[in-house]
């Protein structure tokens, strides 16, 4: 029988007719799968479809063109009925080689041959090579590979109640270990410990005032302390609650990843290689360009936020990932491909620990090791392929055709802690560990125990420095800026409205004669309505900045993306230029329509110092505090008492002693001097009359609030300085933030 130039049959999978719709996987070499569930994959040739039914079985056939003839029908069906029989039992994938193998062949050349031929120019995530010197563009990139060891965690809760003191056992005397290039699952039913022990594991817990820890943990054998913020960073985690930039899309957030902790002599192409072939591995193609979004902004979907958190961490090419329920709001589909992907990092080097709860079968026969965890006690360790028959020989057999997953976890939760011990459950950690290496203080090592000078290039060619991530952070800042659109326009329109209502209703005062004291007592009202505006619209923003970026942040920083002071200079760098902005937009208004006699510039950079200083001491407050709404509550009691000593409502003379000092450290009691001496001195009241007592209008008001115009230099001086000490003291808040858990 003759045959066409090119091969009929492109790629062939069955199942068993119950499952409705075939799946195709592209591009991969033959898997093993249950025998209820195999792949077998030919030459991929992605063209038209043709479905032929057998009894038991559906086969999808993908073929060329050359096989098809004008109505679309397939002229040569050799291949497909007289040699594709694929059975409902056996082993299809031997099948397909005893029988195609044998008579589809092309030249004398087999279908392995051509299959091999084909995946050689396709295995690189779709036809795309790395184009880096050093291969750091691709995610896939060989490393090396660390052992991880731990013994003896332990994990208690002190609970007090009614002035009984208890404890909880979160954690008992847990072990394990995970071999580089192998994934291991840590499994349990809720309230095991799961996320507890990942926790310590990763640096992410450690003893405080009610939870106490002990733990024995080594990489290599050496000896190591998770917690240690030079340790973390070289920990790729991947927490259960995503924690991305709102306004970025997947393609940015990966890039920025990928651009701010690897080295910096990867070029701007590589890095675009890199993000697209991570993209593509995570089935993020499509939504790409879509923002993450969040509560107040729509983006992605669930699943897929999940899968970009993972694509943020992978493109580092880490030597550890962990994991908490990775596969958590992801469809079957999305799961299992997640999961092999994985594999395939582990496969590059990488030791791989996640928790899941309860995985399909398919997800279930792709770890490498399972850690079984009940009560907080380990249950099971070992080998995944072991499951079954460990669980046999202790009297619970796995059901044929069940989950193995599903089984272990009936298992310990129908059946008491003493029955499953009896049993044989619960071993001791048996495994002869010698002691430690020792690090020598000498030696040239990082936090890991690894040696440096064994990681070649890569460490010669460190991270972006403090002034690139300034510029990346400063150019993502930006971006938030402009397409949060709702805060912006809300901010934009907010300051024009509240400078509009403040110009309405002081409308002229300060062109009125100042003969009588209720001219210009209203003129002093409004420059202190136009500076506590300025205040509220700036500081508000800054203080509740902090709050609401913190997940980020501290994921980013305890990853090594940045430094403290990086971050800040490029909030602060935003931050002074919007103030600018509105200021200007603000003074503008207010300066003509209340007819202020002031120099404009006195004006604007009297009150842009003081929305900078008031924009620092919410920074400061904002970084103290865990929550948004903790600190929008402590607005009143921060920004109100500016206020009430700005020397408008009780004369700085009159106020207690004790009380006194609160005066000098308010910011808007300089911003009020200022202007006072600029709107109030000079010769501003030369034509004034005098009252009885000798004073003037200008001199009372200039006198009850303790402005003198010679001292002017002086206040702008200490607005400046206290703009300084806020931002100082936000800065070593954030860093003890940093250097603690998220």
């Amino acid at each position: 029988m003759s045959h066409s130039k090119h091969l009929g049959i492109g790629a062939i999978v069955s199942f068993q007719s119950k499952f409705m719709h075939p799946h195709i996987l592209r591009d991969e070499h033959f898997q093993d799968k249950p025998s209820s569930h195999r792949l077998v994959n030919a030459v991929v040739i992605r063209r038209q479809q043709k479905m032929i039914n057998h009894k038991d079985t559906l086969c999808v056939i993908i073929h060329h063109d050359d096989f098809v003839d004008e109505d679309g029908n397939l002229q040569d069906l050799w291949c497909a009925e007289s040699h594709v029989k694929v059975h409902k039992e056996g082993d299809p994938a031997k099948f397909f080689h005893e029988s195609i193998g044998q008579g589809c062949k092309e030249d004398g050349e087999d279908v392995d041959d051509v299959e091999n031929q084909e995946q050689s120019k396709n295995h690189d995530h779709g036809k795309r090579m790395s184009i880096d010197p050093n291969g750091f563009d691709d995610p896939l990139r060989p490393r090396e590979g660390r052992d991880l060891m731990w013994r003896n965690v332990n994990m208690t809760l002190r609970t007090r109640n009614k002035k009984i003191e208890a404890e909880k056992k979160i954690l008992d005397s847990v072990w394990g270990d995970v071999p580089s290039k192998q994934v291991t699952a840590i499994m349990g039913p809720s309230g095991s410990g799961k996320t507890s022990l990942l926790n310590i594991l990763a640096g992410r817990a450690s003893s405080n005032g009610n939870i106490k820890i002990d733990a024995d943990i080594r990489l290599n054998n050496y000896v190591v302390d998770p917690t240690r913020i030079e340790v973390r960073n070289n920990i790729a985690f991947v927490a259960q609650d995503d924690s991305l930039q709102v306004t970025s899309t997947p393609r940015e957030a990966i890039r920025f990843s990928a651009k701010m902790r690897l080295p910096r002599t990867m070029t701007g192409e590589a890095l675009d290689n890199l993000t697209e072939i991570m993209l593509e591995e995570l089935g993020l193609v499509s939504c790409a360009d879509v923002l993450v979004g969040g509560a107040l902004l729509k983006g992605i979907s669930g699943g897929e936020r999940k899968r970009t958190s993972v694509g943020v961490e992978l493109v580092t090419h880490p030597a550890l990932v962990f994991l908490d329920e990775p596969t958590s709001g992801l469809d079957s589909h999305n799961a299992l491909q997640l999961c092999q992907l994985l594999k395939r990092v582990a496969q590059a080097g990488s030791s791989i620990l996640f928790t899941i709860h309860q995985p399909s079968s398919e997800i279930f026969s792709s770890f490498d090791r399972l850690i079984l965890l009940n009560q907080g006690r380990v249950m099971y360790q070992g080998l995944t392929a072991d499951v079954p028959a460990h669980f046999e020989e202790r009297g619970f057999p796995c059901p044929q055709h069940y989950n193995p997953a599903d089984h272990v976890m009936h298992i310990a939760l129908e059946n008491s802690i003493v029955k499953l011990q009896n049993s044989g459950f619960f071993p001791n950690d048996t495994r002869k560990i010698g002691d430690p290496f020792k690090v020598d203080e000498d030696a040239n090592r990082d936090p890991l125990g690894i040696t440096i000078s064994s990681r070649g290039e890569e460490k010669q060619d460190p991270p972006p420095g403090l002034v690139d991530q300034t510029y990346e952070l400063f150019k993502r800042e930006i971006k938030n800026l402009v397409r949060n659109t709702h805060t912006l326009r809300t901010r934009t329109v907010m300051t024009v409205v509240i400078s509009l209502t403040i110009g309405c209703l002081f409308w002229q005062v300060a062109d009125n004669d100042f003969s009588e004291f209720i001219n210009a007592q209203s003129t002093f009202g409004a420059l202190l309505m136009s500076l506590t505006a300025n205040i509220f619209s700036t500081a508000l923003p800054s203080l509740v900045a902090f709050p609401e970026e913190r997940p980020v942040f501290l994921r980013e920083y305890s990853t090594n993306y940045y430094s403290v002071v990086s971050y800040f200079v490029s909030r602060l760098t935003v931050e002074l230029t919007v103030n600018a902005v509105q200021v200007t937009v603000s003074t503008i208004t207010t300066y003509f329509m209340v007819g202020f006699h002031l120099d404009y510039w006195v004006l604007w950079t009297a009150v842009y110092l003081l929305a900078c200083a008031s924009s620092a001491l919410g920074v400061m407050v904002g970084s103290a505090t865990e929550s948004a709404s903790t600190a929008i509550e402590l607005l009143p009691a921060v920004f109100m008492p500016q206020i009430l000593f700005s020397g408008f409502f009780v004369p700085p003379a009159l106020i207690p002693n004790w009380l006194s000092w609160l005066v000098y450290i308010m910011p808007l009691t300089y911003g009020v001097r200022i202007l006072l001496a600029g709107e109030f001195g000079g010769d501003r009241c030369d034509n004034v009359e005098t009252f009885p007592d000798g004073t003037n209008s200008c001199t009372r008001i200039l006198g009850n609030s303790g402005s003198n115009p010679d001292d002017v230099w002086w206040y702008y001086l200490v607005l400046l300085g206290l703009f300084i000490v806020f931002r100082l003291f936000a800065l070593f808040v954030l860093k003890k933030k940093a250097s603690k858990f998220y």
